[in-house]
This record gives C-alpha cells, sequence and structure tokens, in this order.
C-alpha cells in the first residue's frame, strides 16, 4: 500500500458536503406551465415491499475514462443570463472536458401530484440544460433528484426521501424517455447535435442526513435505486444506472446489500465524493473504496469520482485549500485518477462556477472558473490536468493489491 500511493503521489506532484445541491429557487420557477408528457402512474402497495432484482449489470466501460465537472451553480442559481451561460459552457467546452453534471430536479419538473393515476411533467427547465449542454457538445451526467414536494415522507422537509419510491422510479424512466437515445426532447429537436443521455446517477448523498432527511436508511436508498434502475432499463436497456455520489461508502456500501442482498451483480457503478484535503487525501479515499467493493464482491464494478475539489475561502471552511495550491490540487488529482488502476470510468471535479460573493461562505468559492467569464490560474489548471490525463502513461498500482 505504502508503495502504491507513493507512486501515485510522484505523479500527482509531476502533475502539479455540505449543502452545494440544496434546493434552490430553480425549482420554483418550474412549479406552473405546461405539461409535456403523461405517464400513467402504477399501481403502488399502501407500503412499498423491497424491489427484486432487475436486469444484470451493465459490463464495465470499454472506453476512456471521461471527464468532466458540474455545472449546478451555472444553472439552479437563476443569476446568470442565457448569454452568459452559453459563455460558460464555451469555455468549458475549450478545456477538453467532455461532461456536465447538474441535478434533474424531480420537484421542479412534477409538481403537483398524479391527476387520475397520471403523472404530469413539465420539462422546460430540465430542456434548457439539455439544449444549452447539446449546443456546446457536452454530455449531461444528471442527478435523478430530490423529492416532489407532494410526495415527500415528511411534508415540507427538505431532501426527506420519497414516501412512495415508485413515484420516484416513474419520473426516473420518463426523463430517461425523453432525453435518452432517440428520447422526445431529440425528436422535438432535430437542429440539435443529439447529445443522449447514458449515466443516470441515483440521488445525490444519501448516505447524509443533509440529503436524506431525517436519518440515513441504506434499506430505504437500497430499495428506490433497484425501483429506479428497472424503470430506467425498461425503457432504454443500454442505460448505466449508478449509486448517488457517497460521501461515507465504506459504511454505506455494505449497508446497502446487507439489506438488499439481491442487489449484488445488479449494480452498474458506484458514484464517491472524496473530498481529501490534499491529493493524496482523495486517492487513498478512492483506494479505500475499491478495497471495501472487493471485499462486497463488487470488483469489476466502476468507480465514478462525481464530486471532489476545493474552497479557496474562508480558511475554516471545509475542504478549504489556499488559491496558490489549488490549481496544482486540480491538475495533479486529475492525472492521477486517469492512470491508477482502481477502474475509475468518470471523474467530475466540483464545480465550474460560483458567484463569489460571500467571503464567509465556503459554497461560493469552490467555482474554478470566474462568474464573469474570464479564465483563471484553476480553469487553466483544469485544461492542463485533463491534457495530462490524456497523455498515455503507465498504469499506477494503486488499487490492484486490494
Amino acid at each position: 500500500m505504502v508503495a502504491a500511493l507513493g507512486a501515485a503521489v510522484v505523479l500527482v506532484v509531476a502533475g502539479g458536503s455540505s449543502t452545494r445541491r440544496s434546493r434552490t429557487t430553480a425549482t420554483a420557477s418550474t412549479r406552473s406551465g405546461a405539461t409535456a408528457t403523461t405517464t400513467p402512474a402504477p399501481g403502488l402497495p399502501a407500503a412499498p415491499t423491497p424491489a427484486p432484482p432487475g436486469p444484470p449489470a451493465q459490463p464495465a466501460p470499454s472506453g476512456p475514462e471521461q471527464f468532466g465537472v458540474s455545472v449546478n451553480r451555472l444553472f439552479n442559481d437563476l443569476i446568470y443570463t442565457p448569454a452568459q451561460i452559453d459563455a460558460q459552457l464555451a469555455a468549458l467546452r475549450t478545456t477538453g472536458a467532455t461532461v456536465a453534471r447538474t441535478d434533474a430536479f424531480w420537484e421542479g419538473a412534477e409538481p403537483a401530484a398524479p391527476v387520475g393515476g397520471v403523472h404530469h411533467y413539465d420539462w422546460r427547465f430540465d430542456d434548457s440544460i439539455a439544449a444549452s449542454l447539446a449546443s456546446h457538445d457536452l454530455t449531461w451526467l444528471p442527478i435523478i433528484d430530490y423529492t416532489a414536494y407532494w410526495a415527500e415522507t415528511i411534508p415540507g422537509r427538505d431532501h426527506s426521501p420519497p414516501a412512495v419510491p415508485d413515484d420516484y422510479a416513474a419520473y426516473a424512466a420518463a426523463f430517461a424517455q425523453r432525453y435518452g437515445p432517440g428520447g422526445a426532447f431529440w425528436v422535438e429537436h432535430p437542429a440539435l447535435a443529439a447529445k443522449p443521455v447514458g449515466t443516470y446517477e441515483i440521488w445525490n448523498e444519501p448516505d447524509g442526513a443533509a440529503f436524506w432527511n431525517p436519518t440515513p436508511n441504506a434499506a430505504a436508498y437500497a430499495d428506490l435505486y433497484a425501483r429506479a434502475r428497472d424503470a430506467i432499463l425498461a425503457v432504454q436497456p443500454s442505460a448505466r444506472v449508478i449509486v448517488g455520489g457517497l460521501a461515507g461508502p465504506a459504511t454505506f456500501l455494505p449497508a446497502m446489500l446487507a439489506a438488499r442482498p439481491a442487489l449484488r451483480g445488479h449494480v452498474d457503478g458506484v458514484a464517491i465524493h472524496p473530498y481529501g484535503a490534499t491529493p493524496l487525501g482523495v486517492l487513498t479515499i478512492v483506494r479505500s473504496v475499491r478495497a471495501v467493493m472487493s471485499s462486497l464482491g463488487m470488483a469489476r464494478v466502476p468507480l465514478y469520482v462525481t464530486e471532489f475539489g476545493w474552497t479557496t475561502r474562508p480558511p475554516t471552511a471545509r475542504a478549504y485549500v489556499s488559491a496558490a495550491l489549488r490549481p496544482g490540487y486540480l491538475r495533479g488529482t486529475l492525472q492521477a485518477l486517469r492512470h491508477v488502476d482502481c477502474s475509475v470510468a468518470m471523474t467530475i471535479v466540483y464545480t465550474w462556477v460560483t458567484p463569489e460573493r460571500n467571503p464567509k461562505d465556503g459554497e461560493d468559492w469552490f467555482g474554478i472558473h470566474s462568474p464573469s467569464g474570464a479564465a483563471t490560474v484553476d480553469s487553466r489548471a483544469f485544461t492542463a490536468g485533463l491534457r495530462a490525463a490524456a497523455t498515455p502513461g503507465a498504469s499506477v498500482n494503486l488499487c490492484g493489491s486490494t
């Protein structure tokens, strides 16, 4: 282990939870308006029973690791004009990134409960995201989240899980039908070069109370994941449905499988959020998660690093690093995650842009690109990291011994 980490550290040096996705006014902006599609609601039991095992897991991705960045604040904050969003995404695409991760809010798409057993969806906000990303040749990694207001287990409690998991699964399937290959959105917009969604992240940090309120529940999440995966694969068999970014996978993943043993062999990928204090910290977390997965019989299941990054203000903030160190941390970690042998299928930096308004709010300073649209030392380091990752190099034995 020491030798493996040492080799990874050399690679990094050579290269150089939070409330980040709490409900924003973006969802409120879509709570009324035209209904885009309708789907029948499934027959539901009074109390959900564990979902049976669905299709076997998809084979591990055969292509190279994908790289991208979160763009959640760009869309969710509702402070940027269409022209500013266009300029930000144009700058992002020049870095070499191919994936953009942001929320697909259920509460925004389905503001009212089904009527007569029929779900009514308002896709305007999601359509704007899909169109913006596709116009810049970026593939959307959507986070299927959170609970619609009318479906909350605890009414009025942000991020409480859905009372009826099949309602969430119905939304996930409807989203896939619209934005997956041959989906209704692409049919309705033939002038756009289609960039269909192929991977779906189910919830965000369900292992933390901030996003699974009031208390995380591995069994309940495992059931939600299984139902959503089955629903998505029923309409898009080629989709990859991944466990939503975990902050504490070492305990949550075993609890999921202990509660729902039938999930073994039916997980397409596991997303994690390794917020290490340094690049070495990030790599150490990745290695430990791969070891846990191997012990669970998930050695072949790919990892998705869907968040990592650092904020530069204030010094007391979680994941703080000085502005002088962050560029090197970004470049080196991106390069290392490409070359370590941990079966990482995708790496996403958190996050492209934040408003940089409140010096006491660490969430305002995670952005690596300027809100004005100007390039920064961080966005240039991100570009350099992607180029270094694309350069062929020997694999570093970080996880192979686990």
